[in-house]
Formats: C-alpha cells, sequence, structure tokens
C-alpha cells in the first residue's frame, strides 16, 4: 500500500442521512416520526401539533424548541442559534438517540442567517461563506455518528428570470440536497399520502420509487436501501 492509504472497505453504519422536502401538509413530519426511536427532534416550526400525539407511547420522543421569530435582538438570535447547533450535536453523540430530526432545516438555515446578518434579504451571495460553512459542518458532524438524521426542508416556487417555472424547488441551505444520502420528496394525491425517491448514495436503483401509505413510512423505505434488512430492524 501506498504509505499514509488504507484499504476501502464496505461501510458497515446501516443508518440514512436525509432530506426530506414537500410543500405544506404532505406528511413530511409524519414520515420523520416512523423512523426508529428514542427520536432527538429539533422543533424549529409550528406543525408538531397533532403530529407527535400520534407517536406518544409507542416510541420515546425528546424535543428541543427554538423559535428565532419570538426574538428581535441580534444577540438573543446567536445565542439561540449556538444553542439549536448544540442541541444537534448533543443528540448526534448520545447514546440512547437513535434518530435526530431537523423540523425544519429551512428555518433553522433562517436562523443562522439571522444570527449571522440580523436579516433574511438584502445580503450579497458572496458574503454566505461562514454561514454556508456552518450549516455543512452540521451535516459533516452528522456522518461522523451512526444516527439516522433527517433535515426536513420547505418547498418554494422556482423562478427563472423572474417568471415562475411552474414547477418547486427545496428552501434553505442550497447544497443540502448534495450532501444527503437520500432525498425524497412527500405528497399527496386525491387524499393518499407517498413519497417519491429523488435519488439515493446508497442504491442508485432506488431512485424514482414511489411508496404509497401505508408504505410510505421510514422502515420499509430502508429495507429497500439496504438488502436483507427487515422492518423491525428501523422500528
Amino acid at each position: 500500500m501506498i504509505q499514509g492509504y488504507s484499504r476501502a472497505t464496505k461501510s458497515k453504519i446501516k443508518r440514512i442521512i436525509a432530506n426530506v422536502q414537500g410543500k405544506e401538509k404532505r406528511g413530511k413530519t409524519h414520515f420523520a416520526l416512523t423512523a426508529p426511536g428514542p427520536i432527538a427532534l429539533i422543533d424549529m416550526d409550528i406543525g408538531l401539533e397533532g403530529v407527535v400525539d400520534k407517536f406518544i407511547g409507542e416510541k420515546e420522543i425528546v424535543v428541543a424548541g427554538f423559535n428565532y421569530r419570538n426574538v428581535k435582538d441580534p444577540k438573543e438570535w446567536e445565542e439561540m442559534n449556538n444553542r439549536m447547533k448544540k442541541a444537534f450535536t448533543d443528540a448526534l453523540k448520545s447514546k440512547e438517540v437513535r434518530t435526530v430530526v431537523m423540523d425544519t432545516a429551512t428555518e433553522a438555515w433562517e436562523l443562522m442567517r439571522m444570527a449571522n446578518f440580523g436579516k433574511l434579504s438584502e445580503v450579497k451571495p458572496h458574503h454566505y461563506g461562514p454561514v454556508n460553512a456552518e450549516f455543512r459542518d452540521l451535516i459533516r458532524k452528522a456522518y461522523e455518528s451512526d444516527k439516522n438524521v433527517l433535515l426536513i426542508h420547505k418547498v418554494k416556487k422556482e423562478y427563472v428570470n423572474d417568471k415562475s417555472t411552474g414547477e418547486y424547488e427545496r428552501a434553505g441551505f442550497g447544497d443540502a440536497g448534495y450532501l444527503m444520502q437520500l432525498n425524497v420528496e412527500m405528497w399527496k394525491k386525491d387524499g393518499t399520502f407517498g413519497l417519491t425517491v429523488l435519488d439515493c448514495r446508497q442504491l442508485k436503483e432506488v431512485e424514482g420509487l414511489e411508496l404509497i401509505e401505508p408504505m410510505s413510512n421510514f422502515p420499509f423505505l430502508a429495507t429497500q436501501v439496504f438488502d436483507g434488512t427487515a422492518e423491525e430492524d428501523w422500528s
């Protein structure tokens, strides 16, 4: 072997680091809470009410809440951002936690921007370097752990030359999708919930896979990604 190198081996870590995106009320949080417990939930949104209730008693869920809209002082945004990042990394280090959920990562990204700039608009793209590095660092820490990590993202209308394309794109940190092992889109058609696998680093063959309820849950999806595993392994 070349000095300083080691032979590549197959990954033995059976966990999924995923982006879960979709329009409002498409079952994003519900899907995330079907992941293995105990679950550490970073709550940045107002979408938990009525969703978490369904899982209480079924699995252990601990919540850390951060609502940056409740504060106006820039120093408080910075302090809240530091607490949010610590809550995320502490959950990754915990021996008890199996899954870490950030709901939503879109708003976590907004909190980072408020902490750094004091505003969400009129910031030049070349100023985003430190904020981008800050968010990438959280994702890097996720890969250093053995946890399932689900970053929930909102979507926004896509525009080209100030004209709507009629499509939607992920809202938040622009490179989040590239850094994930798995990207899924949640949807609802004719009252039925489902998901589509946009891409998957672990198994390219599942790209484009559509799962309709009751199969549109984390355990069943994980069995499609990791051959030879059963839903019981992910519950």
